[in-house]
């Protein structure tokens, strides 16, 4: 998504496994949202200050290190990658400075794009291989990686394979949706082979475990007008349907708990519209967390972070609108963190999995 021409924003879609869900409050009338405040948030680092880290682009030996997953809020997990193909999965420690290596990736598959994800002391990716999804999986500790499942990959009409999707670790299993949808399972202690359907869950993509939803997002020139208006958890049958406030017959996003468009965001029942200090873009990320964009008095413009839960904005960077203005860095937007690049070898990761600090 390109805003005035001048930055990118990556938008990776992964689930934050949770065993709790709050529950839904009976709607009622909503309030106006409040008008969104001209200018520019604060910065992000004085409104999260122990959120915000700035870690090394390249691991020692010169792989690009990529981020995807912060698994305390003092160590985060990504993928080396050599000539832009992963091969190794890095643990580093922000207080200590210092990477440690957690397990090599085996040849021959291609790792999906989407993030290595972390949940009961492992860390689990997807791969594509021989038109087969396959779920891998490692203690976060370190260790050989186990091959979980290796389920039919998804072929469409324009020779696009799909693997898993939504990938996130639970209760001791590894859980997906197909592209075409259905939540599929397997234990971390699998052998291999020993995945299965979740009953009732055909049709529906994963959200948060164990809520999956319809219909799925789709971008591009048709995008849904009405994204996982329906929800249902698929271990006790409970559904859960959108009610929008008054006014209100489409979103661009939904959650679990909140769903948005490009202006305002409201919960699932219909309450707590408010205002976004900015134009929304992207999507949610931690099913709470949105980019906006901002302008100042003078016309300027940045990129900030938004908390729908708490209203609280952090600005990231200001980005250029004018032609001769420096390009402006690719923000990457995923489940529980947002990063950058800085051009330095340096690459700035604010934690939203641990925001409250």
């Amino acid at each position: 998504m390109a805003v005035a021409a001048a930055i990118t924003v990556v938008v990776a879609a992964t689930v934050v496994a949770t065993r709790t869900v709050t529950p839904t409050v009976p709607a009622v009338r909503p309030t106006p949202p409040k008008p969104s405040p001209v200018g520019f948030a604060p910065p992000v680092r004085q409104v999260w200050p122990g959120a915000v880290h700035e870690v090394p682009a390249t691991v020692p030996g010169g792989r690009e290190f990529r981020p995807d997953v912060f698994v305390s809020d003092r160590v985060v997990v990504g993928r080396g990658l050599t000539r832009n193909r992963p091969d190794t999965i890095y643990a580093y420690n922000v207080d200590r400075r210092r990477f440690a290596r957690i397990t090599s990736l085996e040849g021959g598959m291609y790792i999906d794009n989407d993030p290595v994800v972390f949940g009961d002391g492992y860390v689990a990716w997807s791969a594509i291989r021989d038109r087969n999804a396959e779920i891998w999986a490692v203690p976060v500790t370190g260790g050989v990686p186990r091959r979980l499942a290796s389920v039919t990959a998804t072929l469409t009409s324009e020779n696009q394979i799909f693997g898993a999707q939504n990938l996130a670790i639970a209760d001791g299993m590894a859980v997906w949706s197909a592209a075409d949808g259905g939540v599929y399972r397997v234990p971390l202690k699998s052998k291999g082979g020993e995945w299965t359907l979740v009953l009732g869950s055909r049709g529906f993509h994963l959200v948060e475990w164990p809520w999956a939803g319809w219909p799925q997002h789709e971008r591009g020139d048709h995008p849904v007008a009405r994204p996982l208006e329906h929800l249902k958890n698929v271990v006790t049958g409970e559904s859960r349907d959108v009610t929008p406030p008054s006014g209100r017959t489409s979103w661009q996003d939904c959650g679990l708990t909140w769903c948005r468009n490009g202006a305002e965001a409201w919960r699932r029942d219909g309450t707590g519209l408010r205002a976004f200090p900015g134009r929304a873009m992207g999507g949610l990320s931690s099913g709470r967390f949105v980019l906006v964009h901002q302008r100042d008095p003078s016309g300027k413009a940045a990129v900030a972070v938004h908390d729908i839960a708490t209203e609280r904005t952090g600005l990231l960077l200001t980005i250029g609108t004018r032609k001769g203005d420096k390009p402006s860095p690719t923000l990457h937007l995923q489940d529980g963190m947002v990063w950058y690049q800085t051009g330095r070898g340096t690459q700035v990761l604010v934690d939203l999995a641990h925001p409250r600090r």
